[in-house]
């Protein structure tokens, strides 16, 4: 790809694997910079999938054909995994992938820069795009991590280990990093947290990490929202704040949570380790209702469960659902309707 005013000196992305990345998200209704996790099912719903799985695996017979070995470096290669390994699995080729990290407040800090992205979006778009590696990078793949902070102390070291892994010969410059092109530099010692608590740790201990899916997809809503706020800076940061003011007020109690609705999906993802019972009024003792990576219960087992508030997912019908849910509690009732929107 050609250089820009931010990478003068230009970039190493391959133009024809971007295309066909971004005709893939495109084609699903997502940008590079939605906040979105895909899986190989999802990527498939595509009308171009197919398409533009033979025209990557077409491609990269030819470049293998030609050469003896073959690199590709994309970020949204991360988020579209999956659809990576369905045309890997057609090469007759060895797979060996070099994972780059670099501080995640760095990272959000040059968003912020080019792309106007606050803090909370940018560290939830990282964390997707470094969770989708841990959940779905296959274990058979041998794999190097580069941390780029080390990069700026080491390079000649680092490179050493680069070609050891990859066994080839470096036919760059001695030197190739360029401290004036460093705009955001982050100590190890910056303290401010990224994202929520539970995706701090995966964050930190990037790739050795586990990725807890369910968590994940309950905070779907959550991104459609930031989403459809993509551009609008103001509205992205009162959904964002909103939503974490709210759970900080409850994460210290034991949470009753009413509602298996979309609406949930955004609660779950913030409150999940201070909800002792989910229940929703179709439930019944022989049936539970399975989502978000929870079980709803019959409203019943409220009067069995000791709690300090029921927070409820459910928009409207507040007089109708306090007399329901009075019947089995005397806790306050909260309606997090009103407390988001």
């Amino acid at each position: 790809m050609r250089p820009s005013k931010d990478n003068p000196n230009g970039y190493w992305e391959d133009e024809l694997i971007v295309d066909i990345n971004e005709k893939l998200l495109h084609s699903l209704g997502y940008q590079w910079c939605s906040l979105v996790w895909l899986n190989l099912a999802d990527l498939r719903q595509s009308k171009l999938y197919e398409a533009l799985r033979q025209k990557a695996v077409n491609y990269l017979q030819k470049l293998l054909a030609k050469n003896k070995k073959v690199s590709l470096k994309d970020p949204r290669m991360c988020i579209l995994l999956p659809f990576w390994l369905d045309v890997f699995k057609e090469l007759d080729t060895d797979i060996k992938v070099v994972l780059v990290k670099r501080h995640v407040h760095a990272i959000a800090n040059s968003l912020l820069t080019r792309d106007q992205f606050d803090n909370e979006y940018a560290s939830q778009l990282i964390y997707l795009h470094w969770a989708a590696i841990v959940r779905f990078l296959p274990k058979s793949y041998s794999r190097i991590l580069i941390n780029y902070e080390e990069v700026r102390r080491d390079e000649i070291g680092i490179r050493k280990s680069l070609m050891t892994f990859l066994d080839v010969e470096s036919s760059v410059p001695s030197n190739l990093f360029e401290e004036k092109l460093e705009h955001h530099a982050t100590s190890s010692s910056e303290a401010s947290a990224s994202g929520f608590t539970w995706q701090q740790e995966m964050l930190m201990g990037f790739p050795n990490a586990n990725v807890d899916e369910d968590r994940i997809k309950s905070l779907a809503t959550f991104y459609y929202a930031l989403n459809a706020a993509y551009g609008k800076r103001k509205l992205r940061q009162y959904i964002i704040n909103e939503i974490k003011s709210f759970a900080d007020n409850y994460k210290t109690k034991k949470v009753i949570l009413y509602g298996a609705s979309e609406f949930a999906s955004i609660l779950i993802g913030q409150l999940s380790d201070a909800i002792v019972l989910s229940v929703d009024y179709a439930a019944s003792e022989d049936h539970q209702i399975a989502r978000f990576g929870k079980c709803f219960c019959a409203p019943h087992l409220i009067r069995e469960t000791e709690h300090d508030v029921i927070v409820v997912a459910v928009t409207g019908r507040k007089d109708e659902l306090i007399h329901f849910l009075s019947g089995y509690t005397s806790q306050p009732i909260t309606f997090a309707e009103e407390c988001l929107f």
